[in-house]
């Protein structure tokens, strides 16, 4: 159920991080950060996570050999990444993983359109990630229900008055936040090339738009969270992983477009032009912060947002929807990363989940954590773009 043809990368970590670690006696093995080496380094993180070593695991598994976490929107991000990082890994085979996972969700009844308060996180994510499976190998036995799920959001999910996919199961409320464009937007643009149906293309395009019209500041150019939770009209600040949320969205979005669709300048308008802002406000670090216009005080660097933004822009270099010039900003934000990832396999500096807040300052309380979920797939997307770099334009 493999697909065919592997290209060959090597992920041998070991004796890179015994160098790194020769030079650093006297410190903790588990702050140490790794060598700025990116198979090396998702050799360690994908290790660890087929350990069980990051957050979420579920004890009674189908399959004693393969760690199963649990059925997350975090997860969706995770098993996307894996399927990615399949195509370079020689060793093990990463889409086994997401099979098992996807066998333990079947026999749980997960893989459906829950229709209650949070379809959009869970549902979304993880049936994206199921439907990408099905497309990459030869195992169709649970595309008709991601599928369905896909028919659910572009049919039938609560809408907001103007036409949004709203976040909750009342539409009157008229709450969006831009975290769901992921959830959304990638499976029912997946599905509708399956099903050659260009309603759904149409309403995927109309979705971006229309939150991004809500949003979007038209002045800075980068996303606000949500709209309608404290009080009518957008949320304060520009959170990180928000617009990390976003970049995903689009890059997904973009690569499941057909190149005749008649719309699909549109969207990589919109994404060349956010790629642009997200550049501007990169850190003196490399990496990008908790408020990404805020790069001193609390406003910490951020982990799954600056994976985000690195996975983006790799893809969007690699398809030439972006220019050579962003490989300086993934350069700088490898070397950011690098600190977060540590000779153990912890990555650190990641928000927790955080909802909409009422204040810049709500934003700022959220400290950040090692081993997040959150930061999970970001990272492993990252190193995933980082290592197409590599092959594509050499190290």
């Amino acid at each position: 159920m493999r697909r065919q043809q592997k290209n060959g990368a090597k992920f041998v970590w070991v004796a890179s991080v015994a160098v790194w670690l020769a030079g650093c006696g006297g410190v903790q093995i588990g702050d140490v950060p790794t060598p700025k080496n990116a198979p090396a380094q998702a050799g360690l993180v994908i290790s660890r996570y087929l350990n069980g070593g990051y957050h979420g695991t579920i004890n009674d598994t189908l399959n004693d050999r393969i760690v199963v976490y649990q059925w997350d929107y975090t997860q969706g991000v995770s098993l996307l990444a894996l399927l990615m990082l399949d195509d370079l890994v020689d060793d093990v085979d990463l889409a086994e993983v997401v099979r098992v996972a996807a066998e333990r969700y079947d026999e749980s009844n997960k893989i459906r359109p829950d229709g209650g308060d949070v379809p959009i996180d869970y549902a979304g994510s993880m049936s994206y990630a199921i439907l990408m499976y099905s497309e990459l190998t030869e195992d169709k036995r649970f595309r008709d229900q991601a599928l369905e799920i896909a028919r659910y959001f572009h049919e039938d999910a609560p809408r907001t008055p103007d036409g949004l996919i709203g976040y909750h199961s009342d539409p009157k409320r008229g709450r969006i936040w831009v975290d769901a464009l992921f959830m959304i937007a990638p499976l029912i643009t997946r599905a509708g090339v399956i099903l050659e149906d260009d309603a759904y293309l149409d309403d995927v395009v109309d979705q971006l738009f229309g939150y991004s019209a809500k949003l979007r500041d038209e002045q800075i150019g980068l996303y606000h969270q949500g709209w309608n939770w404290h009080g009518e009209g957008a949320s304060p600040g520009y959170w990180g992983r928000a617009n990390g949320w976003m970049a995903l969205a689009l890059v997904e979005v973009l690569d499941a477009l057909p190149k005749d669709y008649e719309r699909r300048e549109e969207v990589l308008s919109l994404f060349r032009d956010f790629m642009d802002r997200v550049e501007f406000f990169q850190g003196p670090g490399g990496m990008w912060h908790q408020l990404i216009d805020q790069q001193f005080g609390d406003s910490y660097e951020e982990t799954s947002c600056t994976g985000m933004f690195v996975y983006a822009m790799c893809k969007g270099v690699n398809k030439a929807w972006l220019d050579d010039t962003y490989l300086e900003t993934i350069d700088r934000a490898h070397s950011g990363l690098s600190r977060m990832i540590s000779v153990t396999g912890n990555i650190s500096n990641v928000c927790p989940g955080t909802s909409t807040q009422s204040s810049e300052q709500g934003y700022l309380d959220k400290r950040p954590q090692t081993n997040n979920a959150h930061g999970t797939g970001p990272v492993m997307l990252a190193l995933y773009g980082l290592l197409a770099i590599e092959e594509e334009v050499g190290p």
